[in-house]
């Protein structure tokens, strides 16, 4: 933001042409709805203002770019053309252009032709490279303006997918919640309870819930807390298991913590996936392993369950994976993972 300011106002001091004015006006009120977005947002909705503060100094740029000097222009080029490749396709003739100008002023690569020499002194020339025409810089001004929309519907693409995974995570977590409620109201609707045969000593229990058992088959242990136990075994399992899958992703410059938003959906579904599964065991789903012997067992495999959230998680993190490549890279370093991009060339 500073840096956009302090280069609006060398613009301004710079701009002698009474049609240039309005632009570097309409460039410092863009900066100054960009400031004012980020310090009226409130804190839930920081992350838009962010993105939208960052919207409008884009557009502030855009503009300082049609105005400034041209030769000021020469030396950001080769910073403009990194975020046009990372951003436009080979074909945009916007690209092909700017990529053009960069190549005739002397900015490219040392494997690229020789800049066409100006004379020393000449209109447009200093000896190190022709200047951009007029014309030229306004093209490379609408180049970065659809970089940047571009990068803007990615980003908003991005901002989509962490709402709705959060708003899963909610209605998970709102399920997850009102089970164990029900299971505190009705505990003996549908225990989580087992029947070892025969008794295992030393126990000798008969009938196995997971928080305690009774030795006498005709007695349902039962706690209301039952449930409340299984899912916090998964909730548990289910962190584990996300906090190791987190250095797998990596995180963006954008205000949106995908990473984050996906290891929050992992919590609720491992708790849900600790008590679906020890239902399925309970109604014998799967064979050999329908009685368990203590609570500790059930304990254990509701924390295997728990885990197991990985499977079904997955899908969502590789789409997220996703969304963050297609986000592109703040630096000329990082190109899209769609484009193995190759520096000033078309």
């Amino acid at each position: 933001m500073r840096e956009l300011r302090a280069l609006a106002g060398y613009v301004e001091k710079q701009v002698s042409s009474a049609s240039c004015t309005p632009l570097v006006i309409d460039a410092k009120a863009q900066l100054d709805t960009a400031e004012r977005t980020v310090l009226e947002a409130r804190w839930f909705w920081r992350g838009s203002a962010v993105d939208g503060a960052l919207a409008n100094m884009n557009a502030a740029h855009a503009l300082l770019l049609q105005v400034m000097p041209r030769q000021d222009l020469r030396a950001m080029l080769p910073d403009l053309v990194a975020v046009i490749e990372s951003h436009l396709p080979p074909h945009d003739r916007r690209r092909v252009t700017t990529v053009g100008v960069a190549r005739e002023s002397g900015t490219g690569p040392a494997d690229s032709p020789p800049p066409r020499q100006a004379d020393e002194g000449a209109p447009g020339g200093d000896g190190n490279g022709r200047l951009p025409t007029v014309v030229e810089r306004r093209t490379i001004a609408e180049a970065m303006r659809a970089s940047y929309r571009v990068q803007e519907s990615e980003v908003i693409r991005e901002r989509s997918f962490t709402y709705l995974v959060y708003k899963w995570a909610g209605g998970l977590f709102a399920v997850t919640v009102l089970i164990a409620l029900l299971a505190f109201w009705f505990p003996n609707a549908l225990p989580l309870c087992f029947h070892p045969v025969p008794p295992v000593p030393p126990t000798h229990h008969a009938v196995v819930c997971p928080t305690g058992g009774a030795p006498n088959p005709g007695a349902l242990p039962v706690q209301g807390w039952d449930y409340l136990v299984v899912e916090l075994a998964g909730l548990i399992a289910a962190a584990v298991t996300g906090a190791a899958t987190l250095q797998q992703l990596h995180g963006t410059a954008t205000a949106s913590n995908v990473p984050i938003t996906l290891a929050v959906l992992k919590l609720p579904t491992g708790a849900l996936t600790a008590v679906l599964g020890i239902l399925l065991m309970r109604g014998q789903f799967l064979p050999g392993l329908t009685a368990l012997d203590t609570s500790a067992q059930i304990i254990a495999w509701a924390i295997i369950f728990g885990a197991a959230q990985q499977l079904f998680t997955r899908f969502v993190d590789e789409r997220g994976t996703a969304v963050m490549r297609a986000v592109p890279a703040p630096g000329p370093d990082l190109p899209r993972k769609s484009e193995n991009r190759t520096p000033y060339r078309t």
